[in-house]
């Protein structure tokens, strides 16, 4: 499985405090089946700065130490990203290398919108973003208060060409059953087309999958489920759009 959106480089944010806290997810993801990790610190976003050469310098901190102090049997890739904070200057963040792609593959993007709403100049950014050959991820957009009252304005950005990542502990129910609630009626509606952890620790947020993967079964089919933790980041990974369903209009 590949896990597209995870907090495990130490120290950067309120993600893994320490390097022994990242490796201990490291561990973590690797026995429930994770072999790619994307490292996703919070960017830009007034609190984490995070830049793209911050972010790269981590990840190969975190590959060595995983090669040095790991068992040789968990063989797991850290590949950088970042969890960029929506605002208008993401573009020219982009332009000046301060962004940081999935990857570094220059294709995708993940995006954080505030937690209360879509921001009123959303639809602008993302045209641009688009226009550049940057397709954005929205990151945990059933965690976004307007999405889960108001989810039209949120389907309308996918049909523009955005992606949908949805958290892993929200299908589980880890954060509530509203939560998981709305993270589902987002997974029926066809919304969302990434699972991923967004782990954060060891313990109270850990980077794992296969659980959200049953639960996601339930609703998609076994198959399905399985594409949207291998095939589809597998895809994004690969510089390309996912043969992913599309959007349902019934909100």
């Amino acid at each position: 499985m590949i896990d597209l959106h995870c907090h495990i480089l130490p120290g950067l944010d309120d993600g893994a405090r320490t390097l022994e806290e990242s490796l201990e997810m490291c561990r973590i993801s690797f026995h429930d089946g994770i072999r790619t990790i994307v490292a996703t610190p919070h960017a830009l976003s007034g609190i984490y700065q995070n830049d793209r050469l911050t972010i790269l310098s981590k990840v190969q901190e975190l590959n060595k130490a995983l090669h040095r102090l790991l068992s040789p049997a968990i063989s797991l890739e850290i590949i950088p990203g970042a969890d960029v904070h929506f605002s208008a200057k993401v573009v020219a963040h982009l332009h000046r290398g301060k962004a940081l792609t999935i990857g570094e593959g220059g294709k995708f993007l993940l995006l954080e919108f505030p937690s209360q709403d879509i921001p009123s100049h959303a639809e602008v950014v993302i045209f641009e973003l688009i226009a550049s050959g940057v397709t954005p991820i929205i990151s945990h957009p059933e965690r976004n208060w307007e999405i889960a009252q108001r989810p039209k304005r949120y389907y309308n950005l996918l049909r523009m060409g955005c992606l949908g990542q949805v958290t892993a502990m929200s299908l589980t129910g880890g954060f509530g059953r509203e939560m998981r609630e709305v993270a589902e009626r987002l997974l029926k509606n066809r919304l969302v087309q990434v699972i991923a952890s967004d782990g954060h620790s060891p313990h109270e947020r850990p980077p794992a999958l296969s659980s959200a993967v049953e639960a996601a079964a339930k609703i998609l089919g076994e198959e399905e489920a399985r594409k949207m933790v291998t095939t589809y980041p597998q895809a994004i990974l690969a510089g390309q759009r996912p043969n992913a369903p599309e959007p349902i209009c019934k909100l």
